[in-house]
């Protein structure tokens, strides 16, 4: 069970340092913990492969030039 929370605190912590939200001495004890052990460093590598599939495969429609303007007319 320790071992779980360990993994689950690890795994937020991943993702805090994908959306760019850890201090500098944070991101280096994470990286450290990828460097030096195994399961950090499989947990660290699937969230990286996943946020990159999601980046490369999901597109996202644009929005139109008249939608820009109606928003953009109503904000004045």
């Amino acid at each position: 069970m320790k071992k779980n929370n360990l993994l689950n605190y690890f795994s937020q912590q991943v993702n805090l340092y994908f959306d760019n939200r850890l201090t500098k001495d944070s991101e280096q004890n994470l990286m450290d913990a990828v460097n030096n052990d195994s399961e950090c460093s499989k947990v660290f590598n699937t969230e990286k492969q996943f946020r990159d599939f999601i980046k490369t495969n999901v597109k996202r429609p644009a929005a139109s030039k008249d939608l820009i303007k109606s928003i953009k007319s109503k904000l004045d």
